[in-house]
């Protein structure tokens, strides 16, 4: 009968035979340190790597206090470890006693001369970020289909705004050329226009995030008109897209809470706001009902000929003064009243006398052309039809005129 084990047993009996080889008790190992992650512990967690393979690796506490200097990823490392298994798991790992710097590695240099090339441009300036709206009524979700990432972000938004509109674009966030598939995505949502865009993923090495540092791509967010919000990796992971987004969240369910107000928040403050608006308004009709029942008990209000009796008092005192300045002023300019009356009758009179003269003298200028007058004299005016006539070659033989002479008219016929 076969004797089975658990798989429990299996990788102590595995973590045996590594325990036990000699020649994995002391190894000494170069790499790339990548996928850092320290813990509050003081433990350190990483991917010891080379161009061809990958080893996971622990440094715990009482040994990482004794380096001299931090730990980053992409950094180019000497390390003395032995080899183990972790049972509970089954993965094989370097247990690291002892690190030293062996320079930096390449990636890394690629990212720190990238991000200081884009910084001098003026890529990561503040003055280029868009605010991010606070209540937006559509979100545009640009994450790995099925991964765990978008799943956290959807369900974060829903939880925390469900009343916004979420729309998902599936892009690739690993392997090669994956960010020229976001950018051909990214464009396109950012004709769209959409209040805002979120760019996630999980954490991983600083190869898994690669696509998020490639150039192409951090200029392509930089000339978007859409505030983007970018929720890359773990809160230890840095990567450019960061720096150039409009605001960096640390996760992608960070993202999330960036992009969205709290909808049972909102709740709570609106009703707050309420209450103390209430408050506010029930203080104040308080207060003006005392003012009013203070007014109401005045002994003005009692008494109510008082708010007006000086004023008919001094209307009254205005009235006399100004009756007796008007007796006053005719008294004293009575006489030179009289005078002026008399000064503008006698030069109303010598006026009229002026202008009759001046009017016989036109009038004897007037009579002396006056037709009339010529008539006196014997002369007579012949008139054809109404017509004066001024020459005998107007008239012919019996043509009827009316002779007008001073005292009158009459009509003859011409022979």
């Amino acid at each position: 009968m076969n004797d089975y084990i658990t798989v429990f047993r299996l990788n102590q009996y595995i973590k045996g035979k590594f325990d036990s080889d000699e020649s994995l008790q002391n190894v000494y190992i170069k790499g790339e340190i990548s996928n850092y992650r320290p813990h509050p512990s003081g433990h350190m967690y990483f991917t010891l790597k080379d161009e061809n393979a990958a080893v996971s690796a622990i440094m715990f506490a009482s040994s990482a206090k004794k380096l001299d200097f931090k730990a980053e990823n992409g950094m180019k490392v000497l390390v003395r470890a032995h080899v183990s298994v972790y049972p509970k798991t089954g993965v094989y790992q370097l247990y690291v006693s002892e690190m030293t710097q062996d320079g930096i590695g390449n990636l890394y240099a690629q990212f720190e001369a990238l991000r200081k090339k884009l910084q001098a441009e003026g890529l990561f300036d503040e003055s280029h970020k868009k605010a991010i709206p606070h209540y937006p009524g559509a979100i545009a979700v640009l994450s790995a289909k099925s991964g765990a990432a978008l799943q956290d972000t959807l369900r974060t938004i829903h939880m925390r705004f469900p009343v916004a509109k979420v729309f998902i674009f599936p892009v690739p966030v690993q392997g090669i050329d994956a960010y020229k598939h976001i950018i051909a995505t990214l464009k396109g949502v950012d004709r769209i226009g959409f209040p805002v865009v979120l760019l996630v993923r999980g954490g991983g090495s600083i190869e898994d995030l690669w696509n998020f540092n490639e150039e192409a791509l951090v200029r392509a967010i930089y000339e978007m008109k859409t505030p983007i919000i970018t929720g890359v990796g773990h809160e230890t992971d840095f990567t450019l897209v960061d720096f150039v987004s409009d605001l960096r969240a640390a996760t992608p369910t960070a993202a999330a809470v960036a992009a969205t107000p709290n909808e049972i928040e909102m709740r709570e403050d609106i009703q707050m706001h309420r209450d103390r608006l209430n408050q506010v308004i029930m203080m104040r009709v308080k207060l003006e009902r005392e003012h009013l029942d203070r007014a109401l008990h005045h002994y003005i209000m009692k008494n109510p000929e008082h708010l007006y009796e000086n004023e008919w008092m001094r209307l009254n005192n205005a009235k006399d003064h100004l009756a007796h300045f008007g007796k006053q002023f005719v008294s004293t300019h009575s006489h030179e009243i009289e005078t002026r009356v008399r000064q503008m009758d006698y030069a109303m009179q010598a006026h009229m006398k002026s202008a009759r003269y001046d009017l016989s003298k036109k009038a004897e200028k007037l009579d002396l052309v006056s037709p009339l007058k010529i008539l006196s004299r014997g002369y007579a005016i012949v008139k054809k039809e109404e017509t004066v006539v001024e020459s005998i070659n107007a008239l012919k033989t019996n043509d009827q005129v009316t002779i007008q002479l001073q005292d009158g008219t009459k009509e003859a016929i011409i022979k």
